[in-house]
C-alpha cells in the first residue's frame, strides 16, 4: 500500500510540474492552443485523488478487520500462563530436532535446522505479543512486526559477517547468521516474558529464564 501511495503522490507532482510548464509556455505564446493540455491535466488531478481515497479506505478496512480478528490473550486465564511457563519445553523439542540437522555437518541441513527453530521462535513471540493490545508494536499486526524484525536481523548479521561484500564469506556465513538470529529472537522472547511476569504471580521468571536458557 505504501508503494501505491508513493506512486500516486509522484504522479500528482508530475502533473503539477507539467501544468506549470504548459502555463509558462502559454504566457510566452498566448496565441498557441494550450487549453486542451491544461484541461487534460486538471482532469488527472481529481482522478488521482479518487485513487488515493480508495486505497486509504482499503487500508482502514484492513486495519479494522485485523483488530476484530485479533486473538487477544490475558494473564488472568490460567491456560495462557501455562502456555508461557511451558515455552522452554516447547523450544527444547524443536532444538532437539534441529540438533540432528546441525550435527550432520552439511551446510544445507544446518541452515534448515536454523530455519526450523527460527520459525518456531517467531510463532512463540507472536503468541506472546497477543497479550498486548492490538497493533501495539509499531502500529503493526504482531506477525508482520516480528517478520520484519527477523528480516532486519538477517540483513544486519549477514552484512556484519561479510565486511568485504556479499558472498565473500562463503556458505558457512548463512549458518552463522541463522545462529545469531536465533539468539536475537530468544532474547526478545525472554524480555517479553519478563515484562508479562511482572503482572502475573503465576510466572516465576527467574526459574523460567533458567529453563529457557537450558540451565535448569
Amino acid at each position: 500500500m505504501n508503494l501505491i501511495k508513493y506512486i500516486i503522490t509522484g504522479a500528482e507532482v508530475l502533473v503539477l510540474i507539467a501544468a506549470l510548464i504548459v502555463g509558462a509556455l502559454w504566457i510566452q505564446e498566448p496565441e498557441a492552443s494550450y487549453e486542451p493540455f491544461l484541461v487534460f491535466l486538471s482532469f488527472l488531478l481529481p482522478v488521482l485523488e479518487i485513487f488515493r481515497r480508495k486505497f486509504s479506505s482499503t487500508e482502514e478496512l484492513d486495519d479494522d478487520r485485523a483488530n476484530k480478528e485479533y486473538p487477544r490473550r490475558y494473564l488472568d486465564q490460567p491456560h495462557q500462563c501455562h502456555f508461557i511457563n511451558n515455552l522452554p519445553n516447547l523450544k527444547k523439542v524443536v532444538e532437539q530436532s534441529s540438533q540432528e540437522l546441525w550435527d550432520s555437518g552439511v551446510t544445507a541441513n544446518m541452515r534448515q535446522g536454523n530455519y526450523d527453530l527460527i520459525h518456531s521462535l517467531q510463532d512463540y513471540w507472536v503468541k506472546l505479543a497477543e497479550f498486548f493490545p492490538p497493533m501495539h508494536f509499531d502500529g503493526k499486526e504482531p506477525r508482520k512486526y516480528i517478520s520484519e524484525y527477523t528480516k532486519s536481523r538477517f540483513a544486519f548479521h549477514r552484512a556484519n559477517f561479510e565486511p568485504d561484500g556479499p558472498g565473500k564469506g562463503g556458505s558457512i556465513v548463512h549458518v552463522m547468521v541463522g545462529g545469531d538470529v536465533i539468539a536475537d529472537l530468544e532474547k526478545m522472547i525472554e524480555e517479553t516474558v519478563c515484562t508479562l511476569s511482572l503482572n502475573s504471580d503465576a510466572i516465576d521468571f527467574t526459574e523460567w529464564k533458567k529453563q529457557w536458557r537450558g540451565k535448569a
